[in-house]
């Protein structure tokens, strides 16, 4: 009796283990099949559900620049005349004839009255020399006067085009930088440099947002250099320009 208690119950806790054995790897299976599942699961998408962006088109619009030229006063060199030495008027001595003394014949003498000598007024040539060489020297001015204007009129229209090319080209080699384009960021630039005796460019100096000194730079150093013989200002000069960078 107590062997086939003892079997009995050997026999009923090894079907109690096996039955929870079986109950877990029931459950570990069915957990593979679902993870397995939705990793086969495909992603499908409708190409036509998305729209491109659109980028918008910025223009760039570059205004032309001033050009303050710090010109040089031009010193007028004094004209100098020689002072006119005014020459004596010589003075003619008058010889007076002796008389002659004729023979004296028996005859009633008469006396001849000597005649006084007529003095001569000296004539007035000082104050005649004096009045020409005034109106010489007023001449003088007024055309020295209209030389030098035509001159300076002459000067300032060849500097003017000479400076107007000098900024053209600058404008030719300057562009909008592309970081500043993303940001939509505008600002002036004011640039000061100096026409060297050679003709190049040299001691250049920035003044403003630095995301533009580069492109300003850049632009200034393009433009150079210039026949410096044919230059209309002299040499060394210094300019001062204003760059600016503004969007649409």
């Amino acid at each position: 009796m107590l062997r086939n208690r003892h079997f009995i119950s050997y026999f009923s806790t090894t079907l109690f283990y096996l039955s929870i054995a079986g109950i877990l790897l029931y459950v570990e299976q069915r957990m593979l099949v679902a993870a397995k599942k939705s990793e086969e699961k495909v992603i499908t998408m409708c190409l036509s559900s998305f729209v491109p962006e659109v980028v918008p088109v910025i223009e760039e619009t570059i205004e032309e620049e001033e050009l303050i030229v710090e010109e040089k006063p031009v010193v007028e060199p004094e004209i100098i005349e020689e002072p006119m030495v005014e020459k004596e008027p010589e003075i003619e001595e008058e010889i007076i004839p002796e008389p002659i003394v004729e023979k004296v014949i028996p005859k009633p003498v008469v006396e001849k009255v000597k005649k006084k000598p007529e003095v001569k007024k000296k004539p007035k040539k000082k104050k005649i020399e004096k009045k020409k060489v005034k109106k010489k020297r007023v001449k003088k001015k007024q055309a020295n006067k209209k030389v030098s204007a035509r001159k300076s009129k002459s000067s300032k229209a060849e500097k003017n085009k000479f400076l107007a090319n000098i900024r053209t080209k600058i404008n030719k080699h300057k562009s909008y930088p592309r970081v500043a384009k993303k940001r939509r960021m505008q600002g002036s630039v004011k640039v000061k440099f100096t026409i060297l005796r050679s003709g190049k460019v040299g001691n250049i100096s920035l003044n403003g947002p630095k995301v533009f000194h580069n492109s300003a730079r850049t632009a200034v150093k393009s433009a150079f250099p210039v026949n410096a013989k044919r230059s209309p200002i002299s040499l060394p000069q210094s300019i001062n320009l204003t760059l600016r960078y503004q969007l649409r």
